[in-house]
């Protein structure tokens, strides 16, 4: 493992256990469809990022989120609202 997975938030080390793993396969089903839709790699998106292809394959899996910077840097790659892919809802989603 390197340094930088030590960074990313494991969803099971929530204290509220239940809501970090629903937040946890939120993301990761929002995460996996956006890339699938983008057509990129796991390999191409560590890349971009500068993190590790392993890193990638523990957020689609819905096992740890990365952190904030990586988040952002993720919906700019994907062309998505960082609060839609964080979990919740994106501005057109309030209209």
């Amino acid at each position: 493992m390197n340094a930088h997975s030590l960074t990313d938030h494991h969803v099971s080390d929530s204290s509220e256990n239940s809501s970090g793993q629903r937040l946890g396969r939120a993301f990761a089903a929002r995460l996996d469809m956006t890339i699938k839709r983008s057509r990129l790699t796991s390999q191409r998106v560590a890349k971009s990022l500068g993190v590790t292809e392993g890193d990638v394959a523990l957020w689609r899996a819905g096992i740890t989120l990365p952190r904030n910077a990586d988040c952002r840097r993720l919906s700019e790659l994907l062309h998505v609202d960082m609060s839609w892919l964080s979990g919740g809802s994106s501005p057109e989603d309030k209209r």
